[in-house]
């Protein structure tokens, strides 16, 4: 795993909301503070598939007699899902349908003759590209009511974006509408600084809990600046403003705590963090008393990981490091030491953990698996659960939750096997699906705390954006 595989990787995996400890406090009788040396543990791994993050091995665990004791059940269902063909009607209209999986499992499925993407809230929003500016423009909008779309009156907004960076003047527009107290933005248009000579790009990004601004990215040649945008003034302002952070011109990229209380930033020399509250700069090395890492991560709870990678003897094999830093009191606490990084080609047998924020999954040398909290210093078995390295792994964004899914290898990406792993609950649901002729699935996430989403289309009509969208509660 390189360090540039590793940001990808965390930033497709990392829940929206704060992560909690919630292993501990849901089936622990006893938690483990994770600053004890005793629990110094393992891990870190391999890039696997187009979604799939991190792995890595050997994990020392002491725990209570009754942690120890606590397993999650599997419950495997037997029935295949017969999943719908992804041929939709040409009306204008969403088809949606409905099944119940082995009487455990409620899917819904939408498929609409165009592209589309649904909000947390049920909001089905079918979007175009302008073909002029490249801009993604909301045209409809449904809500879904069982197995019914129903017209949905949204409003939507056009803001004008004109900033500077580095003498470049970048001008454009997006789209956004705000829906039960929640801001949805989209895609700005391209070509922003039609003067300029390197690379350019542009993204806008919501705040949570905030309806009145949002983050405008702008990044020219490498280099990233960053502002808030005030979507009832249109006007924008450095987002570093009075900051040690104002003038970088070496700024890679920046990554914001959920409460925008501070910022990792990532520059030519490494990486530095940002008091909001003070305004100052310090490198994490300054900070931590850690140095040698090659890669750091702001989590979604705020705290940041650290992690460094060295060569192991073994086809593909290697060790890491990890360090957590909480800015909000100061603290470190190396959390893993030093073992081969999990991956397939490891000998006798692949072993390790799968990195998913603040939690991991442990697969030991017999291929049994075991959920992990980095945090709290805890570990839960998963009985009868098989780890797949080519799987995608997500956290949900409550932190409760964890989706499997499995490709099949037909050189045609489709979920074969789906399952969430259930640490409020203590359980684990998973199941297989048939895949329909012509489907390809492109995208696994959670629409929400309880709801998992396939998003699919036909192979032979991609550039006709026939859209279909599978939808799941556990």
């Amino acid at each position: 795993m390189k360090p540039d595989e590793y940001r990808k990787a965390i930033e497709q995996f990392e829940p929206d909301l704060t992560l909690r400890d919630r292993i501990g406090e849901a089936v622990l009788t006893e938690k483990v503070p994770v600053g004890s040396r005793r629990f110094i543990r393992t891990a870190v791994g391999a890039m696997a598939a187009i979604f799939l993050i991190i792995g890595s091995t050997g994990v020392a665990m002491a725990a209570s007699p009754d942690f120890r004791a606590a397993v999650l059940s599997l419950l495997r269902i037997g029935e295949a899902e017969d999943v719908p063909g992804p041929d939709a009607s040409l009306n204008g209209e969403p088809d949606v349908s409905g099944a119940v999986i082995g009487e455990t499992v409620r899917a819904q499925y939408i498929k609409l003759d165009g592209s589309f993407n649904v909000a947390r809230d049920g909001l089905l929003c079918e979007t175009q590209t302008d073909p002029d500016t490249g801009a993604t423009v909301p045209v409809s909008f449904w809500n879904i009511e069982g197995n019914k779309a129903v017209d949905a009156d949204v409003k939507v907004n056009r803001s004008e974006i004109s900033v500077a960076m580095e003498g470049v003047l970048f001008s454009g527009s997006f789209c956004w509408y705000e829906h039960n107290g929640e801001l949805s933005v989209f895609k700005p248009s391209r070509n922003l600084a039609p003067e300029a000579t390197g690379d350019v790009s542009a993204s806008v990004s919501t705040i949570p809990s905030e309806t009145e601004t949002v983050v405008v990215e702008l990044v020219l040649d490498g280099c990233s600046k960053y502002f808030y945008y005030d979507l009832d003034t249109g006007k924008a302002r450095d987002l570093f403003e009075g900051t040690d952070a104002e003038d970088m011109d070496d700024l890679k990229r920046a990554d914001f705590a959920p409460d925008m209380s501070g910022a990792l930033l990532e520059r030519d020399d490494g990486w530095s963090y940002l008091d909001f509250k003070t305004g100052k700069v310090s490198t994490l090395s300054e900070l931590t008393g850690v140095g040698g890492f090659n890669m750091a991560c702001l989590l979604n709870d705020g705290s940041v990981q650290m992690l460094k990678w060295f060569d192991a003897v073994g086809l593909g094999a290697g060790n890491v490091d990890c360090w957590l830093y909480d800015p909000a009191d100061g603290s470190t606490a190396k959390v893993l030491d030093g073992e081969r990084v999990f991956n397939e080609f490891n000998e006798p047998g692949p072993y390790g953990v799968v990195i998913l924020g603040n939690y991991c999954l442990e697969v030991d040398e017999a291929g049994r698996v075991s959920v992990l909290n980095l945090k709290a210093g805890t570990s839960i078995p998963i009985d009868g659960f098989t780890y797949d390295a080519e799987a995608t792994m997500r956290v949900s964004p409550d932190g409760t939750k964890i989706l499997y899914a499995e490709y099949d290898d037909s050189g045609m990406m489709f979920v074969t096997r789906l399952g969430v792993i259930d640490l409020a609950e203590g359980t684990a649901i998973e199941l297989d699906r048939a895949r329909p002729e012509g489907l390809f699935e492109f995208e696994c996430y959670w629409l929400d705390n309880d709801r998992i989403a396939i998003s699919g289309n036909t192979l032979d009509t991609l550039d006709d954006k026939v859209t279909s969208l599978y939808v799941y509660e556990f």
